[in-house]
């Protein structure tokens, strides 16, 4: 019975043996075939036909393949040099498993990143991968913290500018900071304009922002300089805000509330301490904002304070040379 079995098995191993080099598929390498022949035979020892042990025999070499079978692993941070980037350059991180990265002659590291301050104040990163290469570019991070820094100095310049003004004129003069803003309007326009004001800012219609106008600055509607001294304390409260909440959308309910809390009235006096006050709040959580996104301390503005004296001597009157 035993030679019988045996010559059953070979006649079975043959056909085994040709459905594997012809037909692919489920058998589609010797491995398998031994595997499975050897399962078969292993039924066949056990009293049971090796025909009818078929397809138990599938099962338990299944079984064995996936034992046998190294597992991919978790997918590593690694620099691909020959990585496409969206903007045509070359050079990257994947994320592959230990065998892609051998396979592919990647180098597994994480990156180093190294933050530097660029003139003018902005930061730049450059992403070091040991022997791998380099990657300078702006994170989201990085690119947040710039917008931060460039926004809080524009709200420094624009609210000293003001306070200056309102320094020189007399004590108590009732419209001495309807008239200073009134001068420095297109300013604290231009400056808000460059940040977004007309994107980030609608006006629902509520009127909340003319019940301040006509609340804090005793100014009515039809007053000549009504319509520019609207517009830049709606720009200054726009800066305001978005020092606050950067990226942020506002509507007139928000400015109003920002004009109301940074002391726009027609007390000179009384506006300058506000305005001081809230400058310098929102310097010391721009300041904490900045650390926590870049690890780093906020830079000084007289690095662009010197940029802007400059610009200054060579084109007093911003003309764009």
């Amino acid at each position: 019975m035993i030679e019988d079995l045996k010559r059953r098995y070979a006649k079975l191993q043959g056909l085994l043996d040709k459905g594997m080099t012809e037909q692919g598929g489920l058998l589609n390498n010797i491995s398998q075939g031994a595997l499975l022949g050897s399962a078969i035979y292993g039924q066949g020892i056990k009293g049971k036909d090796p025909f009818e042990s078929l397809l138990p025999a599938f099962a338990q070499t299944a079984q064995i393949q996936k034992l046998l079978t190294p597992k991919t692993g978790a997918l590593k941070q690694a620099y691909d040099p020959n990585k496409v980037n969206e903007d045509g350059s070359k050079g990257g991180v994947v994320y592959a498993s230990d065998k892609e990265i051998r396979a592919k002659g990647l180098t597994p590291a994480l990156p180093q990143k190294n933050i530097t301050t660029m003139p003018g104040g902005g930061l730049s990163i450059t992403e070091s991968y040991g022997s791998g290469g380099t990657k300078t570019g702006d994170s989201k991070e990085i690119k947040q913290a710039n917008e931060l820094y460039n926004t809080t100095f524009q709200m420094n310049n624009v609210a000293n500018n003001l306070v200056d003004s309102l320094k020189q004129s007399k004590v108590g003069a009732v419209g001495s900071t309807i008239n200073a803003l009134d001068s420095l309007g297109s300013q604290i326009g231009q400056v808000a304009e460059s940040f977004g004001v007309s994107k980030n800012f609608e006006d629902k219609g509520t009127g909340a922002i003319d019940k301040v106008m006509q609340k804090n600055f005793n100014l009515s509607k039809e007053a000549v300089n009504y319509g520019k001294v609207k517009s830049a304390s709606i720009n200054l409260a726009y800066l305001m805000a978005r020092v606050d909440e950067p990226g942020g959308r506002f509507t007139d309910r928000d400015i109003a509330l920002k004009m109301e809390e940074i002391g726009l009235g027609s007390n000179p006096q009384k506006t300058i301490e506000i305005l001081n006050n809230a400058v310098q709040l929102r310097n010391k959580n721009a300041s904490f904002a900045y650390k926590t996104l870049t690890g780093k301390d906020m830079p000084g503005f007289d690095i662009l304070d010197e940029e802007e004296k400059k610009k200054k001597a060579v084109d007093p009157l911003n003309l764009g040379f």
